[in-house]
This record gives C-alpha cells, structure tokens and sequence, in this order.
C-alpha cells in the first residue's frame, strides 16, 4: 500500500507525530546534579546556595512592636497638641521606622504609617501658618 503524495496547498496535521532523527554517534546529554560542582561557595548549612547571599528562610522575625514606629505615633500626636513643632521629629522618625519594618519584619508598619500621615499633616500645617503669618506681617495689617 502506497501513501498519497501530500497536497501542497493544503496544511499540515498539527496532531501529526513527528519522528526525530537520532545519531548514534552523539553522546546522551549530560544534566547538572542537584547540588554545586566542588570548589562551589555555600551559602550556610544548606547543600546548596540560597537564591541571594544572606538569604534565610528559617530566620524568625524579632518579637514585638517596633519601638520607633510607636514614638513616631506619639510624637506626631504630640506635635498637634504643642502647635505642630515636634510633628516634624514624628515625620522623619515614622519614615525611618517604616523602613526599618520593611526590612526586619518586625511589626509596627502600620503605626509608622500613621505617624508619618499625621506628622507629614501637621507639618504642612506648620508651614502654612508660618507662611501666612508672614505674609501678614509683610503686608502691614494689623489687628489693633
């Protein structure tokens, strides 16, 4: 029994299996194993590099709230009470617990967030009053 010559304008099965040559004169492939050649730096007791140097997936997280974070909190708070001065400290401090958080995971993010928010809030406050107290002053006016 003899196969159709295949029809030119017609195309081709995609189901159709596809027979690869082999060469009996190649080697079979060789695969890297599952650990480093020798000579290989490790990364710890692992018998294998982590995907980054200093990468600990069994490191635990330090325990409780991020002393920082709380300040900054109070700190801005107490800048809305005491005409928005030390709302500035309550900023840069609630920015910088913020990425400590990030970094350790320790606890706290949240309350550095709010700590910046508001210390950011009653700096702009700050900033305005002063701005316009200015500008009154500059301006002449005068309340007597």
């Amino acid at each position: 029994m003899t196969t159709p010559p295949p029809d030119p304008y017609r195309p081709p099965d995609p189901f159709t299996p596809v027979d690869y040559p082999t060469d009996p004169g190649l080697p079979p492939p060789v695969y890297p194993g599952p650990y480093p050649p020798p000579g290989y730096p490790q990364a710890g007791p692992y018998p294998y590099p982590g995907p980054y140097p200093g990468y600990d997936p069994y490191r635990q997280k330090p325990t409780g709230t991020n002393g920082k974070a709380i300040a900054a909190l109070i700190i801005s708070l107490g800048g809305l009470v005491f005409c928005g001065l030390p709302s500035v400290a309550g900023l840069i401090l609630g920015v910088v617990a913020m990425r400590e958080t990030r970094r350790t995971g320790q606890d706290g993010w949240g309350l550095a967030l709010a700590g910046a928010i508001i210390g950011g809030l009653a700096t702009a406050g700050l900033v305005f009053y002063m701005l316009l107290w200015i500008g009154f002053i500059a301006s002449g006016f005068s309340l007597v």
